[in-house]
């Protein structure tokens, strides 16, 4: 009898079955955000593969829409409901008819990982995170490959001089950068990476592609985001111990970054683009016709047209896109999509502080995803984030997480223990 039990093939958990449901899921939404990096063809593999985990994850309970999601989902609706107002008169414009196309898909894709996220919660995270991870080392690659023109690489991927990666604009491709630069410092902060060798050489390659992109609101944006990164770490470290690790290696890494961006500076192409870049004082910006000129002469306009511009006519009226997102979601979207817009971010700003200051399983993911959230959503200013995807991705997350904590409190509630709220 024993020898029969020993012969028995071992049982094979149903989640870890390779043809089972569980593990495809986990496979194609890793996929998905590792695909984040390659966005150069149309549509990008993200796009596709982004159908295939609708598909996956709709049937059988993969989706969970929490209640405290509803003002995410009203603003989402409300905005896109403001770009199809804005699109009456302009149907048989093929360009404003796909911007309002890509921002409801835009919307789907947060929608999506909000109700992803809001259950298997830490499961999911480490998914995404890794795979973020993955799409940011392989972007990054591909732009120092670029900008150092390593097998005539630089016409693909630096081509405007700058590194680009397969993003079009490095002021795009630089921003993807830093989530994944902040998970990785998080991981290395906190003592949570396995491998921290090898994680400390991933972060130093995505500072070097967010460095050779150039980008000024960039390097605004990582920035901004490491400091938040570090005082959230110290301010819910749990001992004493932890808080002196964080500033011992936050120290550290610092000496290192400014270490590693003067060795570049020594390379003369590195350091005249920098000095160009640097400067405040950028040539497109300044003037009538420049970024700030455009913006100034169409507040007034904004102001008198309830129902937008039209969605991206704001390029044909003032030969350039806003470089604002919150103008341009008056601009294209009317003054719903504008005060919606708006809106949103304020309370993306609220629900993130909600869940973070929560002592959950999975607070270390909501503190990783509040820091670039707000610096991108702050960067919005500067640049046009609407249509980013990675911008959605956290926006969805950090909804989702919220939802997880709220259920999560009750669940303790219920069982007879104190609220974590009011430890």
């Amino acid at each position: 009898m024993t020898h029969a039990i020993a012969q028995q093939p071992p049982v094979v958990p149903p989640h870890r079955a390779l043809g089972s449901l569980d593990f495809w899921r986990k496979g194609v939404l890793w996929l998905l955000v590792a695909s984040l990096w390659l966005v150069v063809i149309e549509p990008a593999p993200y796009e596709l593969i982004f159908c295939l985990a609708l598909l996956l994850f709709l049937p059988y309970g993969g989706l969970r829409v929490p209640i405290v999601s509803l003002p995410f989902v009203t603003a989402l609706v409300l905005y896109n409901y403001g770009g199809a107002v804005g699109l009456e008169g302009a149907l048989d414009d093929k360009i404003s008819v796909w911007f309002t196309v890509i921002s409801f898909y835009m919307a789907v894709t947060g929608l999506f990982y909000c109700f992803l996220v809001s259950t298997e919660t830490n499961a999911r995270m480490d998914i995404l995170r890794n795979a973020y991870i993955a799409a940011g080392v392989i972007g990054s690659i591909t732009g120092i490959l670029g900008y150092f023109d390593v097998a005539g690489l630089a016409v693909h991927w630096a081509h405007s001089g700058r590194a680009t990666g397969t993003f079009k604009d490095p002021n795009v491709f630089a921003p993807f950068l830093v989530p994944p630069f902040i998970f990785l410092a998080q991981d290395l902060l906190t003592g949570r990476s396995r491998r921290p060798i090898l994680a400390g050489f991933a972060t130093l390659i995505i500072a070097l592609g967010l460095f050779l992109a150039f980008s000024r609101g960039a390097w605004v944006n990582a920035v901004g985001a490491a400091v938040l990164l570090v005082l959230l770490t110290l301010m819910f470290s749990p001992s004493r111990a932890l808080r002196n690790r964080v500033i011992l290696l936050s120290i550290t890494g610092s000496i290192v970054l400014v270490l590693g961006t003067i060795a570049a500076l020594q390379i003369p192409a590195v350091r005249q683009l920098y000095e160009i870049r640097a400067s405040l004082n950028q040539s497109y910006d300044v003037g009538e016709t420049g970024r700030f000129g455009s913006q100034i002469a169409s507040i007034p306009r904004v102001l008198t047209q309830p129902a937008g511009m039209n969605p991206r006519h704001f390029r044909y009226i003032y030969g350039q896109d806003p470089h604002n997102v919150f103008l341009n979601a008056f601009a294209s979207y009317g003054w719903i999509g504008g005060f919606t817009f708006f809106t949103l971010v304020i309370m993306s700003f609220w629900a993130g502080w909600r869940a973070l200051k929560v002592p959950t399983p999975w607070q270390h993911h909501a503190i990783a995803i509040y820091c670039p959230l707000v610096a991108v959503l702050l960067q919005g200013v500067q640049i046009d984030t609407d249509h980013w995807r990675h911008l959605y991705l956290l926006l969805g997350c950090m909804w989702g997480l919220l939802g997880a904590t709220l259920a999560y409190q009750t669940a303790q509630r219920q069982r007879g223990q104190p609220s974590a709220a009011t430890r």
